[in-house]
């Protein structure tokens, strides 16, 4: 990291994370981009508290919502914000699931779906693959359930691009877009090429080992530039029975960039918010003003 804040002309402080309440007194704000975000955040998260600094990350799975959203109270009381999913994983389909549940009346049942076109990191291949069987969660008459990663499958139309998905426990939207509309029963699904939605049946898991324990440092650490132009991701949001939104975005990692500068200054501007938040809680708007970004209901 030194060199980097060398090369950008930035102050680079290096610390452990569970040390961080030492090193936080004159910072507004931290963005944790260092995943996995389940061995990051605790501490960071912490020392945010202790410092009465606002903390952002881009995770995006249940379970580190749930961890993070166990801070609420404390970062309510130290007068922050805590913002998990302040990324392309969660940001526009927690929007979407916002936005379509106002076309309704008290909406019962919520679908997500989400595909992306481009590149994936290194790290979050690795993520992936590592927990590829590992059950997730389903919501259900206001209640969590466990459920199976690719249990069930559904045909999706965004804008003229039409893909398969299939259900995926792992999502954050589960935890967010709960907190953000209160819809009590929610599904949410992701496109994935074949061999990983193979994986997540259980067949092929030779390849999975073979990717981790051999191939996984042989490839690219992210998109390369070519991805980041042309790649895109497509969100659509069903509010049962009879609203849907689709919306359209910029490819997923040139996306978080412009997502984070704009959640900094929503936060900076922010009155009276504090403890845990989604990215719908701060509005809509913000993210129409990004290009490239279309919406449709």
């Amino acid at each position: 990291m030194e060199p980097i804040g060398k090369e950008l002309n930035c102050p680079t402080r290096i610390f452990a994370t569970e040390d961080a309440a030492n090193h936080l007194d004159d910072i507004d704000i931290v963005v944790n981009l260092a995943g996995p975000f389940s061995v990051t955040q605790d501490g960071l998260i912490k020392g945010c508290i202790h410092s009465k600094t606002h903390y952002v990350d881009i995770s995006g799975e249940y379970a580190e919502m749930e961890n993070a959203f166990k801070y609420h109270l404390e970062a309510q009381n130290a007068g922050i914000i805590i913002l998990p999913a302040a990324g392309f994983g969660v940001v526009p389909t927690d929007i979407a699931a916002k936005l379509v549940c106002k076309q309704i009346n008290d909406p019962t049942h919520l679908t997500i779906a989400y595909a992306t076109v481009g590149g994936a990191s290194r790290g979050t291949l690795k993520t992936v693959l590592k927990d590829i069987q590992k059950p997730g969660h389903i919501l259900k008459s206001g209640h969590y359930q466990e459920a199976l990663p690719a249990q069930s499958e559904i045909e999706v139309d965004v804008f003229g691009k039409h893909f398969k998905a299939v259900y995926n426990p792992w999502r954050a939207d589960l935890f967010t877009a709960q907190k953000s509309t209160g819809v009590k029963n929610i599904e949410t699904y992701s496109e994935f090429p074949g061999f990983v939605v193979s994986m997540m049946k259980g067949k092929l898991l030779w390849l999975r080992n073979l990717i981790l324990k051999r191939l996984i440092n042989f490839l690219p650490e992210g998109p390369s530039d070519k991805q980041l132009e042309k790649g895109k991701t497509y969100v659509k949001a069903i509010a049962k029975e009879s609203a849907t939104l689709e919306m359209k975005i910029p490819e997923a990692y040139k996306f978080t960039v412009l997502c984070i500068e704009k959640m900094l200054n929503l936060i900076t501007e922010a009155k009276g918010m504090s403890g845990f938040q989604t990215p719908s809680m701060f509005g809509s708007d913000w993210l129409k003003e990004i290009e490239e970004v279309e919406i449709k209901d």
